[in-house]
Order: C-alpha cells, then structure tokens, then sequence
C-alpha cells in the first residue's frame, strides 16, 4: 500500500499521495485546507488514504504539526 505494485497503481499508493501533500505544502497550512486543495486535484482520494498518507509522512518526519498547522520539514 506505501508502494505500487502490479495490483496498485502508482497514483493509488501512499508514496505518491504524500508527493501531492507535500506539492500543497509550500507554507504552514491547516490539515483541512490541505485535504480541500489535494482532493480538488486528486478526483478520487478518499480522506482514508489522505488520513493514511499524512501519517506516513508523520511517521517518516517529513511533516510536524505545531499550533494546529502542517508544515513540511525542509533538510
């Protein structure tokens, strides 16, 4: 489900749904903001794999929240 595989395409793993997290991430932002501007771009998300998603990226460290907001942590 991270990766695509032969029975997940690759718009559909968690991989590449973070990437457009991370694309509506330029600054701080609030997590609902954040699943309005990436389900208007990704037609079909579902908020299971949006919610899925900001975990992994959570889990990762490549998102923290503070004060409410997401933001990226640019290394």
């Amino acid at each position: 489900m991270i990766l695509p595989t032969k029975h997940l395409e690759l718009d559909k793993s968690l991989l590449a749904i973070g990437g457009v997290i991370l694309n509506a991430l330029p600054r701080p932002r609030t997590v609902t903001s954040v699943w309005e501007e990436v389900r208007r771009h990704e037609g079909g998300l579902s908020f299971e794999s949006f919610s899925l998603a900001m975990a992994f990226l959570y889990t990762i460290g490549v998102v923290e929240m503070a004060d409410e907001m997401i933001r990226s942590v640019r290394r």
